[in-house]
């Protein structure tokens, strides 16, 4: 676990020197998203119940806050996706709305309820990207 999370930080700083500011600052809080869903993933494979809930506490706040402010949003991205921002605004709702899931389900009968909410993060997560990259 130490070595990705080692290895991601290499990549933020190796990323952030050819960025903008605002870009910068973007990729910064998506890869800082993406390691919350990496420990999330380890936390449900290694049984680890709180590191689960710890890593969907802090992506549901984090991504609150990133994604959850539209105007900001539309600023972040370059100008000809700043229309695409409130596909941002509705990926947060639904992570937040999965992030309870998976607050709620903290019992071990419930554990599959908790792994499938954290799929759906992940589709909020890809259609978001899909959408606005056009991938």
């Amino acid at each position: 676990m130490g070595k990705r999370l080692l290895i991601g930080a290499i990549a933020v700083l190796t990323i952030s020197s050819t960025l903008c500011a605002t870009e910068f600052n973007l990729k910064e809080n998506m890869f800082k998203l993406n390691n919350y869903m990496m420990l999330m993933q380890a936390g449900f494979i290694e049984g680890n119940k709180e590191k689960s809930l710890k890593a969907a506490e802090a992506l549901g706040e984090e991504s609150a806050q990133l994604l959850g402010n539209e105007d900001m949003m539309r600023k972040m991205l370059p100008p000809e996706k700043a229309h695409k921002a409130h596909i941002a605004t509705t990926s947060a709702h639904l992570i937040a709305d999965n992030v309870e899931i998976i607050k709620s389900s903290k019992d071990n009968v419930r554990r599959e309820t908790a792994q499938n909410a954290y799929l759906d993060i992940q589709r909020a997560c890809m259609r978001c990207h899909n959408l606005v990259r056009d991938w």
